[in-house]
């Protein structure tokens, strides 16, 4: 994986339209957001992060 490519884990990730899900894995590739999905279990190459984490503030960060 690339620095640009990466999976974050999060407690609790802030949707755009105010839907908040908990215990996700953000999916970042080419430093791009690709998707999400739950947390089940232990992920290889993920980093925790936890806490709060605004969708709308990555999608942002990846644009620029």
């Amino acid at each position: 994986m690339s620095k640009r490519d990466r999976n974050i884990g999060v407690a609790r990730l802030h949707l755009p339209d105010g839907t908040v899900l908990k215990r996700r894995i953000v999916v970042i590739r080419d430093g791009r957001v690709q998707g999400h999905y739950p947390l089940t279990d232990e992920q290889p190459f993920t980093t925790w992060v936890g806490g709060d984490l605004y969708l709308e503030d990555l999608i942002e960060d990846s644009e620029e």
